[in-house]
């Protein structure tokens, strides 16, 4: 594994959550152009992330909802 490859691998998740800096946005764009394992990888995590950042948008049930906020009276 090459230093670029361990600059992706450090920096993946801020690159995939878009809070990069944009100069090394690049640099990790750059080496992807020439890296197919960190293209896989990259690509894998994105879709990790994807499903991640939608199972948190998914609301609890309301029964659950309830339940806590009923909680929450009792104290």
């Amino acid at each position: 594994m090459n230093p670029e490859c361990i600059f992706v691998l450090d920096h993946y998740n801020d690159y995939i959550s878009g809070e990069l800096l944009p100069e090394k946005a690049n640099r990790v764009e750059n080496h992807l152009r020439s890296c197919p394992n960190c293209e896989e990888f990259l690509g894998r995590a994105f879709k990790i992330h994807g499903r991640t950042v939608g199972l948190l948008r998914t609301p609890a049930p309301e029964s659950l909802r309830n339940s806590i906020s009923n909680l929450f009276d009792k104290i």
